[in-house]
């Protein structure tokens, strides 16, 4: 548990932090907004200064996501081709979700996204997600690697819409089907396509 009260630029990352700690020990219906609070260290005024209620907590798991992408980032080998460097980011997330984010609370996160009062978190292109595959696939296109025939955005749009596609088919499944494998490599796949044969 946090001590005392956070204040400033961190008081909604504790709240989102806290929130998702308490969401995975528990589930999110049995957790409540007074108990997110406590172990936020936070105010309720503040709390409800970030957010309107529990529920509009589900979009900010893709806060978590990019969190992971920071993470992930400065674990990249250098020495690896930029391809090898974007699959080895695919298995290392989708490995995360498997381990540590319960299937109904993706599910609950990518239902949340049909709202049209939503905020649409998983597509928005500021996020960071967005932000390092554009880099990467970038870099792809200045050392040979990947065509220069098709934007970087347009092809980490794809490889983004891939790799969805395959999170909502495991919550389909209620996650019985392992993430790392069959998924993994149909996303590979999808970058394969723009890959200039050596």
């Amino acid at each position: 548990m946090y001590k005392g009260v956070v204040h400033g630029e961190g008081c909604k990352a504790s709240i989102i932090h806290a929130a998702w700690s308490l969401f995975r020990d528990k589930g999110f219906d049995k957790t409540t907004v007074d108990e997110i609070i406590e172990k936020a260290g936070t105010a309720k005024g503040t709390f409800y200064h970030h957010f309107q209620g529990k529920s509009a907590l589900l979009g900010t798991l893709s806060d978590l996501f990019d969190d992971k992408y920071h993470e992930l980032e400065q674990r990249l080998d250098p020495q690896t081709s930029v391809v090898e460097q974007i699959g080895w980011l695919n298995v290392q997330f989708f490995d995360y979700i498997e381990r540590d984010v319960p299937v109904e609370m993706l599910s609950a996160l990518l239902a949340s996204q049909l709202n049209p009062r939503g905020d649409r978190s998983l597509v928005n292109q500021k996020r960071y997600y967005f932000a390092i595959h554009r880099k990467l696939v970038a870099k792809g296109q200045e050392n040979g690697e990947i065509t220069k025939e098709t934007s970087a955005h347009d092809i980490v749009r794809l490889y983004a819409i891939t790799e969805r596609s395959m999170l909502y088919d495991w919550c389909l499944y209620q996650g019985s089907q392992p993430l790392i494998g069959e998924p993994t490599r149909i996303v590979a796949e999808t970058l394969k396509r723009f890959v200039i044969r050596q």
